[in-house]
């Protein structure tokens, strides 16, 4: 006869890192799954929100099978937890998973926790509690007017400027900052240590961009693999005050389990002690901004480093050795938003909005009331704009851009187009002549192989192939990221991989260096020309 299987109870986290770290924490006793965050959110091709501000969430594109799996596994827990993150949108996917998988958002099912240690995540559970409907609502306040906004200043500028060109509040408010700027000389931190602070540090001593201290805080946070000691956090919740876990381990303890950005950015976190100066020498960098935001005492230290991506992705500013400029894209965009809507994207009405959210929190104000005060005076402006525009007002297609490559089979100029896989060159000849090129950058890195120049091929979802110029002569090629570090041993290029559920790897690009030997990149690197080899036949 057989056995019939107990049944566990089951913790969601938000995040595959913090996943693997609970997992080996709690042991067998428990499920431990990760939901990536979003299983369902507001639309990305229409507004998604009703007359009345009212919300239409959709499962996230990509995450059906996901949130099926999910679903099957929920019906066969004992107990549900929910283990997001320690803040309002935390709070906020902790109700939305209440609502999917069927939990009573009233019974103790949401653990809440600022370190992920051992002693700290037994010591949550025990004190489970119902789901804060203010702290939820608080973040969804904020998502409902940032959707409402960038969606009709999409519709507005798709008819000013072309299809496709949008922009956010906070967004908005970088491009007038980086467009006026304004230096501040220097800027002194408290004995409070905040993420903002983080930041900024780490842009002035290590050099790091924004984007680069944000994914290593949170790897830090989640959880590293002590190997005998098992598994455990070096720092609660970086987006509140940064600070080191119960186990306060000193750094050289831990060094061989870091790869060598997570020990630069602990080390700076447990040296920092009392009060600093940050100075930005008078240059018009990240710092420099991070700085001027900090000194207007916007809240900006969790979106500061994907607005700023956002913003490059979308041509509207260049990074050039850590300094940010508009491009004329750029300025047109801030042109056109400053004639209806300056007062919208201002220092101070951001503020003001954040301020709101923060009372819906504490519940000294109500979530309908804020939304709707603020999207109906927007909607004035937009209707302005609108009007100003005319009734025959449509959207426009994107001007042809030339480029200064000459199509090899025709003689004719080639285009730069936009497709499905990132930007290329076509023949302006079209259709007569369907002829196409990739385009290729090039970078100053050199080839680790034969000492010439790298270039840089995009494509779609982000990847990067980079290759010898001097390619197929020289078959050097890689998806890795070059950096602008050279290899302490034999002076190459040094390469950095990148995972979705672990920390990056650096590596140096010549294969022969002594420092590659029984690197576990060459494992990694061996395996991926297997799989490619196997598809080709």
């Amino acid at each position: 006869m057989a056995v019939k299987k107990s049944l566990k109870s089951l913790v969601l986290t938000d995040s595959a890192g913090k996943a693997r770290t609970l997992k080996k924490i709690l042991g067998q006793s428990y499920a431990v799954l990760s939901t990536d965050g979003f299983l369902k959110d507001l639309p990305k091709s229409r507004i998604g929100i009703d007359e009345d501000y009212s919300p239409d969430y959709i499962t996230v594109r990509g995450k059906g099978t996901l949130l099926a799996s999910l679903k099957k596994e929920t019906l066969n827990a004992r107990r549900i937890f929910l283990a997001t993150n320690p803040d309002l949108r935390g709070e906020f996917l902790a109700r939305q998973y209440c609502e999917i998988f069927g939990v009573n958002p009233n019974s103790n099912c949401r653990i809440y926790f600022e370190e992920v240690t051992r002693d700290v995540i037994k010591n949550s559970l025990d004190k489970a509690r119902p789901i804060d409907d203010k702290l939820a609502n608080a973040f969804q306040t904020k998502q409902i007017i940032d959707k409402f906004v960038s969606h009709k200043i999409g519709e507005y500028l798709s008819c000013k400027i072309y299809r496709g060109v949008k922009v956010g509040r906070f967004r908005a408010m970088l491009l007038k900052l980086i467009e006026n700027f304004q230096h501040v000389d220097e800027i002194k931190i408290g004995e409070k240590f905040t993420f903002a602070q983080l930041q900024m540090l780490a842009a002035q001593k290590l050099n790091f961009s924004a984007i680069k201290t944000r994914l290593i805080a949170e790897q830090l946070f989640d959880g590293i693999n002590f190997e005998k000691e098992g598994y455990g956090g070096l720092i609660t919740y970086p987006y509140g005050e940064v600070k080191l876990t119960a186990d306060k381990r000193i750094p050289d303890s831990v060094k061989s389990y870091l790869n060598d950005s997570q020990f630069k950015l602990y080390e700076l976190i447990y040296s920092r002690s009392g009060a600093e100066k940050i100075s930005a020498q008078n240059q018009s960098t990240e710092l420099s901004l991070m700085m001027t935001l900090e000194n207007f005492g916007v809240n900006w230290a969790d979106v500061y480093a994907m607005g700023v991506a956002s913003l490059i992705k979308r041509k509207y500013i260049t990074a050039e050795n850590s300094a940010l400029k508009m491009t004329e894209l750029g300025r047109r965009v801030l042109t056109a938003v400053d004639e209806f809507f300056g007062e919208d994207f201002s220092v101070d009405s951001y503020k003001k909005i954040s301020a709101q959210v923060d009372e819906v929190a504490n519940s000294h104000a109500e979530k309908n009331s804020v939304i709707e005060n603020y999207c109906a005076q927007f909607n004035k402006n937009f209707d302005k704009a609108m009007a100003e525009l005319g009734d025959d007002a449509k959207p426009q297609d994107e001007p042809e851009v030339y480029s200064e490559e000459v199509c090899d089979k025709c003689g004719r100029q080639m285009l730069v187009k936009h497709g499905r896989y990132g930007f290329f060159l076509a023949c302006s000849g079209y259709p007569e002549c369907k002829n196409i090129k990739p385009i290729v950058n090039y970078l100053e890195q050199k080839c680790p192989k034969c000492g010439e120049r790298l270039t840089k091929r995009e494509f779609g979802r982000g990847r990067k192939l980079c290759r010898c110029e001097n390619y197929p002569t020289c078959d050097f090629q890689t998806w890795d990221e070059p950096q602008n570090t050279q290899c302490k041993t034999c002076g190459a290029t040094m390469f950095v991989r990148r995972f979705k559920n672990r920390a990056s790897m650096f590596y140096c690009g010549n294969e022969n260096c002594p420092s590659r030997k029984d690197h576990p990149i060459n494992k990694i690197i061996a395996d991926a020309k297997k799989r490619s080899e196997s598809r080709k036949k």
